[in-house]
């Protein structure tokens, strides 16, 4: 005999990069196991698959993960995990030898919008490039390698379309994009990095109240300074 189905609420995320808003469900019992595969993972390409299949579970509308920038994913774990466990959670602050418990509503995160912030500029004279966001693993690998190689690479993936005043150039080869950014005069890598350090970020200030009674505020970023898993 077939067991009861279990029907789930569904509520919408916007996706940031996007403004869409798509349908999700809360994550079940199967997710929350996925989750502690992350946990008792160090693996860091593993668990960024975890993150993805738990997003591409509970969106009801279907969502390709693999085109999601990194603070889309961010924003929407963290969305997940307040309809689907608790809008609140308690972290520690260190300071020293001091440590202090707060509590953050997830409700309350969102993501930071730079007003200078541009994915479509100009790069020299009169040419300029529409960008796409890195994902997830792009700004990941970037993060943990660092180097000047892995910067070039990640803008060269990242870019969309080119342009000038007569045509945009949306067919080109790596070889062809490559030859093209090594060809730009120096100073142009300033406003190439310009969209990297000014793009959204997942952001949320809090302020701390010590035993003393003084207080301070601190800024959290990225899913890594929620310990949420």
């Amino acid at each position: 005999m077939a067991l009861p189905k279990i029907t789930h609420p569904v509520f919408k995320i916007t996706i940031p990069s996007t403004k869409k808003a798509l349908n999700f469900r809360p994550y079940t019992v199967k997710e929350e196991k996925l989750l502690l595969f992350v946990k008792d993972n160090d693996n860091l390409s593993e668990s960024i698959d975890v993150l993805k299949q738990i997003i591409n579970n509970c969106c009801v509308d279907g969502i390709d993960v693999n085109k999601l920038a990194l603070f889309d994913i961010e924003y929407i774990f963290i969305k997940l995990r307040a309809r689907s466990v608790d809008s609140t959670i308690e972290l520690n602050y260190r300071k020293g030898t001091e440590v202090t418990p707060f509590v953050i509503d997830l409700n309350s995160v969102e993501i930071k919008f730079n007003p200078k912030h541009e994915r479509k500029f100009i790069v020299y004279d009169n040419i300029g490039v529409s960008m796409n966001y890195p994902t997830f693993e792009d700004m990941t690998n970037l993060e943990k390698t660092n180097t000047d190689n892995d910067f070039f690479d990640l803008f060269i993936n990242s870019i969309d379309t080119v342009f000038d005043d007569t045509k945009v150039y949306d067919e080109f080869t790596k070889e062809e994009i490559e030859e093209f950014i090594f060809s730009l005069p120096r100073e142009c890598i300033e406003k190439i990095k310009t969209f990297f350090d000014t793009m959204p970020v997942l952001e949320h200030k809090q302020t701390i109240k010590y035993k003393d009674g003084s207080t301070e505020e601190v800024v959290l970023r990225g899913l890594k300074d929620f310990f949420i898993f």
